[in-house]
C-alpha cells in the first residue's frame, strides 16, 4: 500500500517501451522481463512520464475512463505497488 497518496512517483527512465497492437509493452533490462499493459495501465504509465501522485493519477484516470474514484484507486494502487517492487517506478 502506498503510504502517502500525495507523494510523487515517476517512471524509471531505463525502462524500454513500445506500442504494439494498441497495447503498451515494456521491458526492464534490470529485471530481464517483458510486461504488457491493458489500456488503463497504459494510460497511467503514460501519465507517469512526468511526476504524479496516486491521488492525481486516480483523479485523471476517472476523467478518462468510466470508473468511480474508489474502484479506480483499488485497481491503480496495486499496479503501482508492483511497478515500485520491480523498480520500474521511483518515489520523488
Amino acid at each position: 500500500m502506498i503510504a502517502n497518496p500525495n507523494q510523487k512517483l515517476q517512471r524509471n527512465s531505463e525502462i524500454i517501451e513500445a506500442d504494439i497492437d494498441n497495447e503498451k509493452v515494456m521491458m526492464s533490462i534490470e529485471n530481464g522481463s517483458y510486461y504488457g499493459m491493458n489500456p488503463v495501465a497504459s494510460y497511467v504509465w503514460t501519465l507517469l512520464e512526468t511526476p504524479h501522485s496516486l491521488k492525481e493519477l486516480v483523479e485523471q484516470t476517472t476523467q478518462e475512463f468510466e470508473v468511480s474514484l474508489q474502484e479506480c484507486q483499488q485497481d491503480i494502487e496495486p499496479f503501482l505497488q508492483q511497478l515500485i517492487e520491480k523498480k520500474m517506478l521511483n518515489f520523488l
